[in-house]
């Protein structure tokens, strides 16, 4: 099992009490931290709270997970993302976003 692996299982372990799983995911990008407040019956974690995940410095990026309804979907949203330009490595800022160095 490599390291990457284990640090997403850890993150995944973490989670799975608190939120159910979603059918879909989405990256929020620039300007679309509003789109998580759409989501209905929402949770809001906390990047700082999921283990191995990189924090997003970014102005406008939450940091945070949000799962939640829409359109009949299980949906979870991260609002802010790591980029490379904050410090973090290019595999982590594009690849794996559940891994941190």
């Amino acid at each position: 099992m490599s390291d990457d692996y284990d640090r997403v299982l850890e993150a995944a372990e973490r989670l799975r009490p608190r939120v159910s799983a979603p059918e879909v995911g989405i990256v929020l990008g620039s300007g679309l931290g509003d789109f998580a407040s759409a989501l209905r019956d929402a949770i809001t974690i906390p990047y700082a709270e999921i283990p191995n995940w990189p924090a997003s410095a970014v102005i406008g990026h939450a940091g945070k997970l949000v799962v939640g309804s829409l359109g009949g979907r299980r949906v979870a949203a991260l609002s802010g993302r790591a980029h490379f330009y904050e410090g973090h490595s290019m595999r982590i800022a594009t690849v794996c976003s559940a891994c941190s160095e």
